[in-house]
């Protein structure tokens, strides 16, 4: 796989290219671009066009979640208004039927400037499974990342949203303490062990991330609407300003489709 940078019709873009011939890559590389042709919001980088063998995005100027983090914890302000713009791409995906399967801080580019919701945006939806594809290409397999997996992902169980959830708490807990929850991931993903480092964060964080983290997914929020809810709570709790108006929208009591 080729990523580069380039223009496209007067626009600077980002451009994936597969170089090889194997069927089996073709395919995953087909079904990328199938599922991110169905997104259409403003906090998911979206396809411009594709072929056989090319995807193409607009290139967003910034850099990564991680790259951030890279450079300390972040704090609880920028932590959960972040989460709120991961949830509210998140809220639209399974709105289309969409499951991310895969989000950590690699896969959210952050626009330049003030940390805010409206600053993120959702990439790579390389391991992500959508209902309305008459096949899964991924089936039964254990597709993601060990330390953002949740653990019916893990057993292969693919296409519950509330995964996702799962994972956008341990984004917010990697973020607020500048490691992920679980230190042996894949020995807690087995049930070998329940060993999860201390809650990071102020208190008030701590009942949304300890509740998206439960291992049973019904003992999670039923969607990302009722996490985004909670997460507002918590941060009208704290006193942090609603900034953006993905932060209005939920004080309003408007929809994702409202204000996409």
């Amino acid at each position: 796989m080729l990523s580069e940078t380039g223009e496209w019709r007067g626009q600077s873009v980002f451009i994936k290219t597969l170089l090889t011939s194997d069927p089996d890559i073709r395919e995953r590389f087909g079904h990328e671009g199938q599922i991110a042709a169905m997104l259409d919001h403003p906090l998911v980088v979206p396809l411009l066009a594709r072929t056989p063998t090319q995807l193409l995005f607009p290139f967003i100027p910034g850099g990564t979640l991680r790259d951030l983090a890279l450079c300390g914890p972040l704090s609880a302000d920028e932590t959960s208004a972040v989460a709120m713009g991961v949830l509210h791409a998140a809220a639209h995906l399974h709105s289309r039927g969409v499951t991310h399967q895969d989000l950590k801080p690699e896969n959210v580019l952050l626009m330049r400037g003030p940390l805010r919701a409206d600053s993120v945006r959702v990439i790579d939806f390389g391991m992500s499974h959508a209902r309305t594809l008459p096949r899964d290409i991924h089936s039964g397999t254990r597709m993601g990342t060990p330390h953002f997996m949740a653990p019916e992902q893990f057993k292969g169980v693919r296409g519950d949203p509330r995964s996702d959830l799962y994972s956008v708490a341990v984004l917010m807990f990697d973020c607020l303490a500048g490691h992920p929850p679980y230190e042996d991931a894949l020995g807690w993903l087995a049930g070998i062990h329940e060993r999860r480092a201390a809650l990071p964060g102020p208190p008030e964080l701590h009942p949304v991330m300890l509740a998206a983290l439960d291992r049973d997914p019904d003992g999670r929020p039923d969607s990302a609407c009722e996490m985004l809810r909670q997460l507002w709570a918590a941060r009208r709790q704290l006193g942090f300003s609603s900034g953006g108006p993905y932060e209005t929208a939920v004080i309003e009591g408007m929809t994702v489709g409202e204000i996409a």
